[in-house]
């Protein structure tokens, strides 16, 4: 089933906010501002410090819950001269905020800082463990300061209090209702959705964990730049696929103009690049050479500890022998990746789409290690969320990795069904957890069935290459890319690299390659592509394909644009005979279903979190989320009814205080407190004046003059009925509002 095409809505950026954003920057231009205005940067005072860093202002660390207290548990530490220990995860995010961690507290603990703490994949989860805990007791540690993981290991926590250690808890993961039990938890999650914090991953919290503990402490710190750390935080949140928006995007950018200056790299990130590429690292070189070939030592070899001496080393010669070996293991892992997708897609095959919103595969010889990277290959390919599970039918357990897109919170899908599971840990859209086999078709099922509410949709359809633009053949050229530039860096799932869709051209001088390794290697089809009425021609590269892959006649291709070592070539995401492709104009998106729990509703949009009660209010949220391309997210519970007597009594109570006060009332505000809308409010207001009050009224606000006695006019029970009419129609449109389907709730307006 191929998943559909959609072009992005024609809707162009005023001439005078593209003449504004090229001004901001000199490689600026019309697709640059075209770019920013369709992703919602259409506010001024938004675009330069998301263009530049410099223009951000950034946010305290002190901003965090618990970050006075866990500053308290470290002076307790220096005064006590206590042995420390940092405890990090085996993923790149961890490893880097190992790495900062262990290199940023060397200054401030000394001989006190006595060892870091990863687990050994092979044998171990992610997460604190007993046997740990017991290793770093033996060695004197009575304070353990965690990065990117101890979230969910409330139990171990309180282990580790019984053998005399404390914990403080850095970490971005999705955090457990119940406590933790640890001295302090540094976490983002627990700010709210819109904080600027808020997207931060493990070694982002690391570090900002440190911007504290070197301004508490500056007479420890003096002639140890902080900022130097910030090229192992960039490659750990571009590797950790985060929103690269707030604080994510400022320290990514920061991080990404030291990595771009050779002066300043370190040897180990000099040696894990390839010899024949730049001697720079950039946000491609951490995605496609840096990230995969980190994030390979923990699936194949489980032991990550020689990578934080690769990090950390000034010693280029032992840097280059550890990362000789670490391309080797890199290779390994991707033939073994390579084995496990192969049967992975044998086993989509034999699946029907049309009623799968989720894809879900199972087998006993698969390496756990491995499943997330081919999830995330099987979103991709399929446009739709992936879970990959690893059975053993000895003990009847199953554990895996489940990946998404970004359209989809993965973690809160899975959370849904907890009661089906034995453990869960992840973020929105990269999730780990482990079930019994039993529950593996119950859980697929709910899985499909919460969905399927979500999406509104009668039957399953994979989720759409979208298309930022339409361009001709020859305007792929260098001027483009800086544009596009600009707005780098990109991330997977708030601001993806932009897709380019080029149409009707030819593919000519065809050619297979092979990029080698040592036991593996990689196909791609390179080509020219050529416009037969131009006679224009462009370079194009096509991975994993064949020269028989490629379809005969003109074609119509979605690209990304890139420079690698130094040739501008165009990346081929997907091809079609241009005589038989659809292509889309993309219907946007825009509800969000959270009425059932609104307290677990995304920030992704715009939150409805009062439940309308009139067309004209609802069609008002959906021009706005139109105009502003971004989501509605209905973040309502089902509200009470409205009992029209007791909004009179107390309509008629506010108006009669504050006459005998003298004071005005607001509208709006009044409306607002006695949850009606505007026209019923008038409807009151006729009501007082059948009685003998005289209202005086402008569009903002109303005062009345009462009269020394209320008496009911002939007109009065008409008003009141009109009133008490216009209250059971609110009630109906709440319930309809409250219970309404999406596909319904679209067509509302």
């Amino acid at each position: 089933m191929q998943r559909p095409w959609q072009l992005h809505p024609s809707d162009p950026a005023p001439l005078d906010f593209i003449e504004a954003v090229k001004r901001l920057h000199s490689d600026a231009g019309a697709i640059t501002a075209q770019l920013l205005w369709q992703r919602g940067y259409r506010d001024l005072q938004q675009v330069p410090p998301f263009l530049d860093w410099r223009y951000y202002e950034s946010a305290s660390p002190n901003e965090f819950p618990d970050m006075r207290v866990a500053l308290e548990r470290l002076q307790q530490a220096f005064d006590q001269q206590e042995k420390v220990a940092i405890w990090g995860d085996f993923d790149t995010d961890g490893v880097t905020a190992t790495a900062v961690l262990w290199e940023g507290l060397k200054p401030v603990l000394g001989a006190q800082l006595v060892d870091f703490y990863i687990p050994n994949r092979q044998y171990d989860s992610h997460g604190l463990s007993r046997h740990g805990l017991e290793a770093l007791q033996q060695k004197g540690v009575s304070l353990i300061i965690t990065c990117d993981t101890g979230c969910t290991n409330a139990a171990e926590i309180a282990f580790a209090r019984t053998l005399g250690i404390d914990v403080i808890v850095t970490d971005h993961h999705t955090l457990e209702q119940t406590s933790l039990g640890a001295v302090a938890l540094i976490n983002p999650r627990r700010l709210p959705c819109e904080h600027p914090l808020h997207h931060l991953s493990g070694v982002g919290v690391a570090y900002k964990f440190l911007e504290a503990v070197y301004a508490r402490w500056p007479e420890k710190t003096q002639g140890h730049a902080l900022e130097n750390l910030l090229d192992l935080v960039a490659i750990g949140l571009i590797a950790d696929l985060v929103e690269l928006r707030g604080e994510c995007r400022y320290l990514a950018q920061r991080g990404l103009e030291q990595l771009g200056n050779r002066q300043t790299l370190r040897p180990g990130i000099v040696a894990l690049l390839d010899s024949d590429a730049r001697t720079m690292a950039q946000q491609r070189e951490i995605s496609f050479v840096l990230a995969p070939r980190l994030n390979a030592v923990s699936r194949v070899e489980g032991d990550v500890r020689p990578l934080i001496t690769l990090l950390t080393t000034q010693d280029s010669s032992e840097a280059r022998q550890l990362a000789q070996h670490i391309k080797k293991v890199n290779e390994e892992r991707q033939r073994r990746q390579k084995e496990v997708a192969k049967i992975a897609h044998g086993k989509v095959a034999q699946l029907d789409l049309s009623t799968s919103r989720v894809i879900l595969l199972t087998d006993d010889s698969w390496p756990l290690s491995l499943l997330g990277l081919v999830a995330n290959e099987m979103v991709k390919t399929y446009g739709r969320p992936a879970i990959l599970l690893q059975t053993n039918p000895e003990t009847g357990m199953a554990a895996g990795s489940a990946r998404s897109d970004g359209s989809v919170n993965l973690y809160e899908a899975l959370h849904s069904q907890r009661h089906l599971l034995e453990g869960l840990g992840g973020h929105p859209y990269a999730v780990g957890f482990r079930l019994k086999m039993e529950h593996i078709p119950l859980l697929e099922a709910a899985l499909n069935q919460f969905l399927a509410r979500q999406e509104g949709t009668a039957s399953a359809t994979s989720q759409p290459l979208r298309i930022d633009l339409e361009v001709t053949l020859d305007q792929l050229n260098e001027r483009l890319l800086k544009e596009l530039e600009v707005l780098a860096p990109f991330d997977a799932t708030h601001h993806p690299p932009p897709r380019l869709l080029v149409r009707n051209v030819e593919l000519t001088q065809l050619t297979n390659n092979s990029l080698k390794g040592s036991q593996t290697s990689r196909i791609y089809v390179s080509m020219k592509l050529r416009d037969p009425q131009r006679q224009h021609t462009f370079p194009a590269k096509w991975w994993d394909h064949e020269v028989g892959d490629c379809p005969k006649g003109r074609c119509d291709l979605v690209i990304e644009l890139e420079q690698w070592q130094r040739f501008l070539s165009a990346v081929i995401k997907e091809l079609r005979p241009s005589a038989t492709n659809v292509i889309q104009a993309a219907s946007f998106q825009f509800l969000m279903d959270y009425r059932d729990r609104p307290h677990e509703a995304s920030a992704k949009g715009l939150r409805v979190e009062t439940c309308p009660t009139s067309r004209e209010s609802w069609r008002q949220w959906i021009q706005r989320a139109k105009r502003e391309q971004q989501p509605l997210i209905l973040a309502y519970s089902p509200p009470p009814e409205q009992d029209a007597l007791k909004v009179w009594q107390e309509f008629l109570r506010l108006c009669q205080q504050a006459s005998q006060q003298g004071t005005r009332l607001q509208r709006e505000g009044l409306r607002e407190h006695l949850g009606i809308e505007a026209v019923t409010l008038n409807y009151a207001l006729n009501v007082l004046e059948t009685l003998g009050v005289k209202v005086l009224a402008t569009a903002a606000e109303f005062w009345c003059e009462w009269p020394p006695q209320v008496k009911p006019s002939a007109d009065t029970a008409v008003a009141l009925e009109i009133f008490t009419a216009a209250i059971a129609e609110e009630n109906f449109r709440r319930r309809y509002f409250a219970a309404a389907t999406l596909p319904a709730l679209q067509e509302t307006h």
